[in-house]
């Protein structure tokens, strides 16, 4: 496969880790990823004229679209010129597919914003069960920003099955962000103050770590807790779930690319209802195990990079 990569802020190299064999292209950096580039052995290029059916098959685009939607509140110039620049290219050539992988936060059908027939597919990292989108779009929740990719973090955090079954502290650990989102245009909010503070005598918050420090914290939990974030998935519900941590997850609508479910008795609504599934499972050992090995089984079997790679290469 002749694969072209856009990418342009650098922002995840996930589709690079999965397709070795593409080239992987950007315009600039927004995040030092030198350390994970190295690893990968990963080059960058900067010549985007080398971007045609000519020299590739298939183009892959990693773009926030939300970013390059005039006139919002969070609208970003750059991303925007990026688009109008993938745009051209897409429109100057004939690709056997192009397919967009937006990894930006909200929940929005791809095509509200760009529509383009030469767009054979959407991968879509917050795909929401209660929201219609075109048969074009489909979930991909792997895909993200910042300094480490998701699918980087499955390549290389995922714990051995004795390490995931191991005794662990009786705690419920986090450690993040506490802010209070809104966007009064579309009437996206995510209050996770709030519910930290209902619920945090609770939970064993040992405030920043880095990095190494904090994977310890969770590996030797009993229980991690995942709030949400501005967008579904967070980074650390993947965390949690390479873990061996059991996720108590704050409620979602997100719909994942596979058929098998998390347990209810880990997904709460409200305080009461984390407060009573909490206690359920802590006074449950068989339960606490059926809802761990339930986990264990999704991690094993989705969150690595063959079954990933699979999933692209069957939906386009």
């Amino acid at each position: 496969m002749r694969i072209a990569i856009i990418d342009g802020v650098n922002q995840d190299i996930g589709l690079k880790i999965l397709f070795p064999e593409a080239d992987y292209f950007i315009e600039s950096i927004e995040v030092d990823k030198t350390e994970s580039l190295n690893y990968y052995n990963i080059k960058l290029d900067e010549d985007w004229s080398k971007i045609t059916d000519k020299n590739y098959d298939y183009l892959f685009v990693v773009i926030a679209l939300y970013d390059a939607k005039p006139s919002t509140q969070f609208f970003k110039n750059d991303i925007y010129l990026i688009l109008e620049r993938v745009t051209k290219i897409i429109n100057d050539n004939n690709f056997k597919n192009v397919s967009i992988f937006d990894n930006y936060d909200y929940d929005y059908d791809p095509n509200t914003i760009i529509s383009n027939e030469k767009i054979n597919i959407f991968f879509k990292r917050n795909y929401n069960k209660s929201k219609t989108y075109n048969k074009n779009v489909v979930p991909f929740p792997f895909i993200m920003f910042g300094e480490k990719s998701i699918i980087e973090k499955c390549d290389k955090e995922i714990v051995s099955k004795e390490e995931y079954f191991q005794e662990k502290q009786p705690r419920i650990f986090f450690s993040g962000s506490l802010f209070n989102h809104e966007d009064h245009e579309i009437q996206y909010y995510r209050n996770r103050i709030k519910i930290y503070l209902e619920i945090y005598e609770y939970i064993y918050n040992p405030g920043h770590l880095n990095y190494d420090l904090f994977l310890n914290e969770i590996r030797n939990s009993k229980f991690s807790l995942d709030l949400l974030g501005v967008g579904d998935p967070n980074k650390r519900t993947f965390e949690i779930l390479l873990s061996g941590s059991l996720i108590i997850s704050e409620k979602n609508d997100l719909i994942w690319p596979f058929e098998e479910q998390f347990s209810k008795e880990t997904i709460f609504k409200d305080k009461n209802d984390f407060v009573e599934k909490v206690t359920i499972l802590n006074s449950s050992d068989e339960l606490y195990n059926r809802c761990l090995i339930n986990q264990y089984n999704i991690a094993k079997k989705y969150l690595n990079k063959n079954w990933i790679r699979d999933y692209i290469i069957n939906k386009i």
